[in-house]
């Protein structure tokens, strides 16, 4: 098969698993339908992945991916201005890429989260160790910005805090009894909902200085 043969089976394979596994979860969905919802065959999907787990890793890197090139941009920008920083707009830049992934674009990306972090739960190692690497060098970059923008807390203090904020942030998006406790009986977009979770953020890295 051509280069550029294998490469479109192996994109077409990978847009149709998210959905897919976000719908029936990693046990509900089998390898046989995958291949006949990609319109490949199930050899195809074996020899570009090797098994279903680590297309499920793919599949959570991708999403991954495209977020992190979000918050890289974002990054970009605050870096690029003169001038102090403020721990708002360091917090906005890392929440904010997936809370509108999650929040407001297609409803299958939530679904999809909650999978992942079901598979996290449930102690998967690989898929935990992947994720990790592939989030680390955007992490540092905020955590040196958070040094900056808040010199009196230790290093130590704001990776559990941004640590915490980040546990929070997801507990949130995961828990739909929670944000319904959020919005207070009113709908919040996705940009209102990051506003109040960088406003709590905020003041719990504020508190790290007291």
């Amino acid at each position: 098969m051509a280069p550029f043969r294998q490469a479109a089976t192996r994109e077409r394979i990978l847009s149709r698993a998210g959905a897919l596994f976000a719908r029936q979860g990693l046990d509900g969905l089998g390898i046989r339908q995958l291949a006949r919802e990609a319109k490949v065959n199930i050899a195809a999907v074996n020899y570009h992945f090797g098994s279903k787990q680590a297309l499920f890793r793919e599949v959570c890197l991708l999403h991954l991916r495209a977020i992190n090139a979000e918050r890289v941009a974002l990054l970009d920008a605050l870096e690029a201005r003169r001038g102090r920083v403020a721990a708002a707009e360091i917090l906005a830049a890392h929440l904010g890429p997936v809370v509108r992934f999650a929040r407001g674009g297609d409803p299958a990306n939530l679904l999809f989260m909650r999978l992942v972090m079901a598979q996290i739960a449930r102690r998967d190692p690989a898929l935990q160790a992947a994720l990790a690497a592939e989030g680390k060098p955007v992490l540092d970059r905020v955590l040196g910005l958070l040094a900056r923008a808040l010199p009196r807390a230790s290093t130590a203090d704001l990776r559990l805090g941004l640590a915490q904020i980040i546990g929070s942030t997801t507990h949130l998006l995961m828990n739909e009894e929670l944000e319904r406790a959020a919005r207070a009986a009113r709908p919040l977009s996705a940009e209102a909902l990051l506003g109040r979770l960088v406003a709590h953020g905020v003041a719990g890295l504020r508190a790290l200085r007291a």
